[in-house]
């Protein structure tokens, strides 16, 4: 095998390697595969829950709120450095700002219980929708968000 690797130049080598860490690893079907991050709130109403969950995100200067029954969107400004990094230069000079948004809703469990789950994303192109891109982000960036769904649980115990 190593010499089958001599045949690859060093930026192809560092290329392959940069794909397979930017895959990230993920084991597939395996319990709540998929989901960015969640927790699990015994003996609560969805009325409760929204409402812890919507104050442990403002308090994280997170506004919006209820998006449907069993859902919730909130979003704020990203860093100005994300913005330059994701907008341009010339785009975020000009005012273009990127906007964290997570997207959350309960799934109702057995036993009297929810799972709230949600996934996080950044948005570039402005206030439009139509010209909004949302790009999710990779589970390796979950911990911020599984943390204020931890505080949204520890709330409601």
């Amino acid at each position: 095998m190593l010499i089958q690797l001599r045949r690859f130049s060093p930026a192809t080598v560092f290329c392959l390697l940069f794909a397979l860490a930017a895959a990230g690893c993920s084991t597939p079907g395996g319990a709540n595969s998929g989901v960015f991050a969640s927790v699990t709130i015994k003996d609560r109403s969805v009325e409760e829950i929204s409402a812890a969950t919507a104050e442990v995100f403002a308090a994280d200067g997170y506004a919006g709120g209820p998006s449907g029954s069993g859902q919730m969107v909130f979003q704020k400004a990203a860093s100005r450095g994300t913005s330059f990094a994701r907008e341009g230069v010339v785009s975020a000079g000009y005012g273009a700002q990127t906007i964290n948004r997570v997207k959350l809703k309960m799934v109702e469990l057995p036993a009297n219980s929810y799972r709230l789950e949600g996934t996080a994303y950044m948005v570039t192109g402005g206030d439009d929708p139509f010209f909004q891109n949302e790009v999710p982000l990779t589970h390796i960036r979950r911990g911020p968000y599984q943390s204020l769904l931890d505080k949204v649980k520890k709330q409601l115990n």
